[in-house]
């Protein structure tokens, strides 16, 4: 008789937390002066340009309102760890 181990399960390690779209905009429509926004997705550097200059002067704010869903998607593909088997 022969036994088979079973196959092993793919383990995600180090995996952040996805953002959410709806909160990214809730950010950018109260905040997205001040960066709110570029900060909650993990883009520090770009959030204190957005905070020093007023979001670019509005225009990066602008920008971001038709941007922003491919950025979310972009930062929890950058976040997320492809499995390792065990």
């Amino acid at each position: 008789m022969t036994s088979t181990a079973p196959a092993p399960q793919p383990t995600y390690t180090n995996a952040r937390p996805q953002k959410h779209i709806g909160t990214a905009y809730k950010w950018l429509i109260f905040f997205g002066g001040f960066g709110a926004h570029r900060y909650y997705m993990g883009k520090i550097g770009t959030g204190i340009l957005y905070t020093c200059t007023g979001g670019l002067v509005g225009i990066g704010v602008l920008v971001d309102i038709f941007t922003l869903d491919s950025q979310v998607v972009d930062v929890n593909e950058k976040n997320s760890v492809a499995p390792t088997l065990r």
